[in-house]
């Protein structure tokens, strides 16, 4: 009996599926993502996403849940890490996401224009 092929969306689908399991379930890519750590404190996918498969950022307000309670808060914690603030820019409260990638490597949104040494976790 001959195969029928799947639906395009449907690979699709899987296809997510299977690498946000990965993500979860293989932590230590090598690269300092922050899922590592994320995995590593036991925090997974529907601590931070509300919808499954995840199809975007959380929003700022789960980040600040854990990590600093207000916006606020974290600009004063930040201040202490170093010379530069980026949680306390002419750019305003940006979304967390704009720096910090979970899945990916992270970035200074602030080097778009400067030339700041800093580490983006």
């Amino acid at each position: 009996m001959p195969m029928r092929a799947l639906p395009a969306a449907l690979v699709a689908a899987l296809l997510v599926l299977a690498s946000h399991a990965l993500a979860q379930t293989a932590p230590g890519s090598g690269k300092g993502f922050l899922i590592d750590k994320h995995v590593a404190a036991s925090v997974g996918c529907a601590s931070c996403h509300a919808e499954s498969p995840p199809r975007a950022a959380p929003p700022m307000a789960t980040c600040l849940g854990c990590h600093g309670g207000s916006y606020e808060k974290l600009a004063e914690k930040a201040a202490a890490d170093g010379e530069h603030n980026p949680h306390n820019s002419h750019q305003g409260q940006l979304p967390c996401a704009t720096c910090h990638h979970v899945h990916k490597a992270s970035q200074s949104f602030c080097n778009t224009c400067h030339n700041f040494d800093m580490t983006v976790p």
